[in-house]
């Protein structure tokens, strides 16, 4: 599990220098190597435009990193539960998952239960992080689990469709169409993320605003530590 997760991070970064090589002609490969939602809206709107790549790959290309590797993060939250909930686990961990992600995420697990998932998979907040304190939780392994594939399919096909309508508006020639939607989604995803992390400050956690693991669009950080007093 642990070396999955290790996986999950290093590949996308590797990935990063590949870019100019395979968008657009690969964007399939991309979502493989990097599967954030950049690369499926460039998917979704390839598929409109060209007819490549089909849905069924670009799926197949996101589940590996964006699924299968997601949920070993929960596997080593539950296995390091106590190591973390006690600050005591080993310095590649911390590392992996800063205090200041766990404390978010365990905060609006707490107040929403498994279902922020979901949320957290349509908005732009790490699932890795999300997994791992629900991990180190009491969430019941089957729901949230359950819950997070829910919300990975959802933001898959949200952001396919987004992409190919787009992909659509620009074969008809309204190119200012498709800029001002790509900017409209973009602010609705935002402002889901706003909502969660508004959540997590209700909950006593204060938000300091640093970057850790951008997940695409609107990339936001999760916020460290807890209010004293």
């Amino acid at each position: 599990m642990v070396s999955v997760a290790a996986l999950r991070y290093a590949i996308p970064l590797v990935a990063v220098p590949l870019i100019p090589v395979l968008v657009p002609d690969h964007v399939a490969l991309m979502v493989l190597l990097r599967p954030t939602k950049e690369f499926l809206l460039i998917g979704g709107a390839q598929y409109r435009i060209t007819g490549v790549p089909g849905i069924g790959l670009l799926l197949a290309a996101f589940l590996p990193l964006m699924v299968v590797a997601v949920w070993s993060f929960f596997a080593v939250g539950r296995i390091y539960r106590v190591a973390l909930s006690t600050g005591t686990a080993p310095t590649w961990l911390r590392r992996a998952l800063p205090p200041r992600q766990l404390a978010v995420a365990q905060s609006v697990l707490a107040s929403r239960g498994p279902t922020i998932a979901i949320l957290g998979r349509l908005a732009a907040l790490p699932p890795t992080a999300l997994a791992a304190a629900a991990g180190a939780s009491d969430v019941d392994a089957r729901r949230y689990l359950g819950a997070d594939a829910l919300g990975a399919v959802l933001s898959f096909a949200v952001m396919v469709a987004a992409g190919y309508q787009a992909g659509r508006a620009w074969e008809e020639g309204v190119s200012w169409l498709t800029g001002v939607g790509v900017l409209l989604f973009v602010g609705v995803l935002t402002l889901l993320t706003r909502w969660i992390r508004s959540e997590a400050r209700a909950q006593g956690v204060v938000d300091t605003g640093d970057q850790d693991e951008p997940e695409g669009l609107a990339g936001p950080s999760l916020a460290e530590g807890r209010r004293e007093g």
